[in-house]
């Protein structure tokens, strides 16, 4: 279903001989790529300098080369940590609320987080398409398969959810993916251009007949 075709592991890398094997690092590295994730999530790739984002991780700039080599580095990093994190998150909405409930819920957590910030950051891989996709030739293959995947994963779900008969509808499951998929996009672009709660009321009714 996925095949990674980028590195998103530094664990292969061949130890330095004049450095002592099993040294322990300077920096928890999952929690340095965490805060380094939620600050390009808030600022954008683009908007995010190296003194920030060093700021941000928590950590000097000669272990961020000795470990990440660059900001695209861990820019690619974190979208696959954003990507692991997601999938762990779904699965676990669809092993307790079964799968039609867990894509309803991240219609629900999108209005809840209009209700609660006055503001919607979106799907990081959607945000990433747009500012880098056909500007960075590395990142914009790894958004795509990254994009993908997750569209894998959704199919996955409402084919279960078929089978199961939560959704009645027997158009493909693809296709359904797909409409499911631009119109939450679409939510969360339509409440970034300021939309009235109207209209957005009628995009959440949309995303619900969706998945009928």
């Amino acid at each position: 279903m996925y095949h990674l075709v980028y590195n998103t592991s530094m664990t292969n890398k061949t130890t330095p001989k004049n450095r002592s094997v099993g040294r322990p690092k300077a920096f928890d590295e999952t929690e340095a790529l965490t805060a380094a994730m939620q600050y390009f999530w808030e600022h954008g790739y683009d908007n995010t300098s190296l003194d920030n984002l060093l700021l941000a991780m928590g950590i000097k700039k000669s272990s961020f080369y000795a470990t990440f080599k660059s900001k695209e580095e861990v820019f690619s990093r974190t979208l696959a940590l954003y990507r692991d994190q997601s999938i762990t998150f779904m699965q676990d909405l669809k092993k307790n609320l079964g799968p039609k409930k867990a894509m309803l819920t991240l219609l629900e957590l999108t209005t809840k987080e209009l209700e609660e910030t006055g503001k919607v950051r979106g799907c990081l891989l959607i945000n990433s398409g747009k500012e880098c996709y056909n500007r960075y030739d590395s990142l914009s293959q790894q958004i795509n398969v990254e994009f993908n995947f997750m569209q894998e994963i959704f199919i996955e779900f409402i084919e279960e959810a078929q089978k199961v008969g939560e959704i009645q509808s027997n158009k493909s499951a693809r296709v359904i993916s797909g409409r499911y998929m631009n119109t939450l996009n679409g939510l969360v672009v339509t409440i970034q251009a300021g939309a009235t709660q109207e209209l957005i009321d009628d995009i959440v009714e949309n995303l619900k007949e969706i998945l009928e």
